[in-house]
């Protein structure tokens, strides 16, 4: 009897287990929802690659006018900051002491110019009495080699003149160059002496000026190819610290040919005109170059710009309507947008926004698009 009571609890119990079982078979689960995001349809468009550096104004030419003479400054000639032309008179050192120089010069010239014709014309004559057998041939000799020192003398003499003539000269400082005078660096009643401390003022030309700068080793590969003759026919333009831009246009007049263990950087240089002097040597500035034209540029919102391990991506809407990761190359970032040289091409439908909530595969919905039927 009781037998047959715990078969009927087996039967039961086993039915029980079975129907929990079967009430537990997995669901199918829905399709994701389509997340809402805009997209943009690739254009190929030519875009010409830039880069911006800092650069400094040197003026074409910068002379340092310097005292070539000891002595007392006695008068400056010009006002500071002011444009002075090539041959005008800066400043004068007191000649005196030159001018006494110059007199002692010219009288020992004197001297030994009469000395030099009396040995001459001694010499002549025992040359005739020798070829009349009046004198001996030593005489003839030694009358000549007088003359000969005579004739020295009085060179040494005439170059110690001009030597003099020189230093007096001197006296009188002029402006080397055309330029725009700095400022005084030696006040009047100062001792100035050739060397360190003979530095009186500096002249600047303006009308043409040069701005250097550098760009990596990675930037001018980019930009220019890494070759030289191409960066030289880059366009050049600059931009003031207020944020004016000059509306010359420079011209690359210097690559240099190997990078800077320094800076690690290749040293450039452009050229401009300054007529208006809007450039002043010193002055920094932002220059922008224009190298090499991308001819496949695609480009695009940098926000929409992701990053994984194998480097940069977008997700471009494909035909069925899903995400899907795009390998990119990205040329350059200027603002908001970004250039892209290689992984798109025209069509391409690639998302601007809501990236971050996207995955590979997730269906889309374009914004402003009515949802698809189902």
């Amino acid at each position: 009897m009781n037998v047959c009571k715990y078969r009927i609890v087996e039967v039961v119990l086993c039915g029980a287990v079975l129907s929990i079982f079967s009430g537990c078979k997995p669901a199918e689960q829905p399709a994701p929802h389509p997340l809402t995001a805009a997209v943009m349809t690739a254009e190929v468009t030519p875009v010409p690659q830039q880069v911006k550096v800092s650069g400094q104004v040197d003026g074409t030419r910068e002379v340092e006018v310097r005292a070539r003479v000891t002595g007392i400054l006695l008068t400056q000639s010009y006002r500071e900051g002011e444009f002075v032309k090539a041959g005008e008179l800066l400043f004068k050192i007191d000649p005196a002491p030159y001018e006494i120089a110059l007199s002692l010069a010219k009288a020992q010239l004197a001297q030994e110019q009469a000395r030099a014709e009396q040995a001459t014309a001694e010499a002549k004559r025992q040359a005739t009495l020798l070829s009349q057998n009046a004198a001996s041939a030593k005489e003839a000799g030694d009358a000549q080699l007088l003359a000969d020192s005579a004739t020295a003398a009085k060179e040494v003499a005439a170059a110690k003149v001009k030597s003099a003539e020189l230093d007096l000269s001197y006296c009188e400082v002029r402006a080397p160059i055309d330029g725009y005078a700095g400022r005084l660096l030696r006040s009047e009643g100062s001792l100035v002496t050739p060397g360190t401390d003979g530095l009186l003022t500096t002249l600047v030309q303006r009308d043409k000026v040069w701005v250097r700068f550098g760009i990596s080793e990675q930037e001018f590969t980019r930009v220019f190819a890494g070759d030289a003759a191409i960066a030289n026919q880059a366009k050049v333009t600059v931009t003031l610290a207020n944020g004016v831009k000059v509306n010359e246009l420079g011209k690359i007049n210097f690559v240099s040919a190997q990078v800077d263990p320094r800076l690690g950087t290749i040293q450039m240089r452009a050229e401009f005109d300054n007529a208006t002097n809007t450039l002043i040597p010193g002055q920094f500035v932002r220059v922008d170059l224009m190298g090499q034209t991308i001819t496949t540029a695609v480009t695009v919102p940098a926000s929409c710009l992701l990053q994984s391990s194998q480097g940069r991506f977008v997700y471009v809407l494909n035909a069925e309507g899903k995400a899907q990761m795009v390998p990119i190359q990205i040329a350059q970032i200027q603002g908001p947008d970004a250039v892209v040289s290689a992984g798109l091409t025209a069509g391409d439908r690639v998302i601007i926004d809501n990236i971050q909530k996207i995955r590979p595969g997730n269906p889309v919905q374009v914004r402003g698009n009515p949802p698809a039927n189902k």
